[in-house]
């Protein structure tokens, strides 16, 4: 990965191991993350009846995509796709806010060397793809 963001990497490296793809080792993370993420009542409420496993695989790759719109500054198909179900299942835009909250949160909580300009750095290469599913959702 070169991002011209070395925090980000190197906490993405802390977390998810030294390749680009996340695997099983990073479940932790995601479970945590899913724990900060359905505390928000309205979000919760969406995940009734879910298979978190099956749930955690699938936001393992849409991190990836969202990273992968930071890094090529275009949404990949699967973005895309994922804007488009997102917004057939009525998500609202503001529920992306809670979720790079959780993300943080459970970045920050995590990554033993996560600091501020970490956090920011996270922000930082994973706005640009959340704003993209923003703004698609948001759309008529």
């Amino acid at each position: 990965m070169s991002l011209a963001n070395p925090k980000f990497e190197d906490s993405y490296g802390r977390l998810f191991g030294p390749n680009v793809s996340i695997d099983e080792t990073a479940d932790p993370f995601f479970a945590e993350f899913y724990r900060r993420f359905l505390e928000v009542s309205a979000i919760g409420a969406l995940f009734t009846d879910t298979d978190m496993a099956r749930q955690i695989a699938m936001l393992k790759h849409s991190l990836f995509h969202l990273v992968s719109y930071y890094v090529a500054n275009y949404p990949s198909a699967e973005l895309e796709r994922l804007a488009t179900f997102h917004k057939g299942i009525n998500v609202s835009a503001e529920m992306f806010d809670d979720w790079l909250e959780a993300l943080i949160g459970t970045v920050k909580a995590l990554d033993p060397e996560a600091d501020e300009a970490t956090l920011l750095a996270w922000c930082w290469a994973l706005t640009p793809g959340i704003t993209y599913m923003r703004m698609r959702i948001s759309e008529a």
